[in-house]
C-alpha cells in the first residue's frame, strides 16, 4: 500500500467514560483486543474497517470492533483519518505530533 496523509480530528478522541460506558454492552476480550492490535502493528495501515475485518481470522461484531479501536486511539497506537482509514503509530508517542503538524501534500 501507498502512505498517504492522514488529518487527525479532534472530534473524533473519546473520553474513558465513553468507552467505559460502551463496553457495558459489548465487552471485548482480551483475545480480541490482542488480535485487532497485531493485526494493525503488521500491514500499519487499512483504508477502511471492512479491510481491518477481512484480515481479521477471527469474527467479531461491529461495536466490539469499534470499542477496540476507540480505545487504541485515545492510547495513541493508531490514528483514524476522517474517512476511516486507520494507521498503526505506536511505534513512538512523538509520532502523533509530527502526524498532526505534518503538512499535507
Amino acid at each position: 500500500m501507498k502512505p498517504k496523509s492522514v488529518t487527525v480530528s479532534r472530534s473524533n478522541q473519546y473520553t474513558d467514560d465513553e468507552i467505559f460506558e460502551s463496553t457495558q454492552k459489548y465487552n471485548p476480550t482480551l483475545k480480541n483486543i490482542l488480535r485487532v492490535e497485531q493485526v494493525l502493528a503488521k500491514y500499519k495501515e487499512f483504508d477502511s474497517k471492512a479491510q481491518l475485518t477481512k484480515k481479521l481470522d477471527i469474527t467479531m461484531r461491529p461495536p466490539v470492533l469499534n470499542i477496540i479501536l476507540r480505545y487504541l486511539e485515545k492510547s495513541n497506537k493508531i490514528l483514524v483519518d476522517k474517512d476511516g482509514s486507520m494507521v498503526w503509530i505506536y511505534a513512538s508517542p512523538k509520532a502523533k505530533k509530527s502526524w498532526e503538524k505534518a503538512v499535507r501534500l
